[in-house]
């Protein structure tokens, strides 16, 4: 097992460790700048209605004003899920490399945050779906009542 405090014969082994840390934290760099960016193109309608790019369902689908929510919400919990484990993942494996924690701390967390990336963007397309249901039916006014 290679350890991130190891002298002899660990040049290597650091080395592979230091380009695998690099690129998953540009990986998550990336995709925390993509997830804002999209964002902010979903809060000024910026994304149209397509087949490609955006949280799409029967219910997004729908009408013009459920797509923008939907896209709003969904991107939005996106950029602040994708920053929270960006900078979760990022606290994890500085406290790795600083303790000199085993090698397998830094090799597990990134991909423990991007398994976590992917489960956010589920509940986000989830979430979506729901604020275009929500659109789609508004709630009971209380003047209809009386």
């Amino acid at each position: 097992m290679i350890y991130t405090g190891e002298t002899a014969n660990a040049r290597y082994g650091r080395i592979v460790l230091g380009i695998y840390t690099a690129l998953n934290g540009l990986l998550l760099i990336v995709g925390c700048a993509g997830a804002w960016f999209f964002n902010a193109r979903a809060n000024s309608h910026g994304i149209a209605p397509n087949t490609t790019l955006g949280f799409r369902s029967q219910h997004t689908l729908a009408s013009l004003h459920g797509w923008y929510v939907a896209q709003r919400v969904g991107f939005h919990f996106v950029a602040v899920a994708t920053t929270a484990i960006t900078v979760a993942v990022f606290v994890v494996v500085a406290v790795a490399f600083i303790r000199r924690l085993n090698a397998l701390w830094i090799f597990i967390v990134p991909v423990i945050g991007a398994v976590a990336l992917a489960v956010c963007v589920m509940i986000a397309g989830h979430r979506a779906d729901h604020a275009a249901i929500s659109v789609e039916t508004p709630p009971p006014s209380s003047a209809a009542s009386t």
